[in-house]
């Protein structure tokens, strides 16, 4: 069964895990300790103290988009010298 659960409860959740434990804090709430890892999780990201997969320590995020997408056009380059060079090797 699915429940919906309010922003508010989310952290007051992560809170009293901090304070007492994950897995103490989810029997007394009466909830899966998943929910709890997974508010954790999302409030580190969101705080920026935990990296995004991708991001390079001390990164901000418009550094890392800047970086990936270079990234990205390296690739695409070399993927079109690579099929023009397969081209040229199959023509022969």
């Amino acid at each position: 069964m699915n429940r919906k659960f309010t922003d508010e409860f989310k952290k007051d959740a992560v809170r009293l895990a901090n304070e007492i434990g994950p897995q103490a804090a989810a029997d007394k709430l009466d909830i899966k300790i998943k929910n709890i890892y997974t508010w954790r999780k999302a409030e580190r990201v969101a705080s920026g103290s935990l990296p995004i997969k991708g991001m390079l320590p001390g990164e901000t995020m418009e550094q890392a988009i800047k970086r990936l997408e270079k990234e990205a056009n390296e690739l695409r380059q070399a993927n079109e010298v690579l099929r023009k060079a397969l081209g040229f090797i199959a023509a022969r």
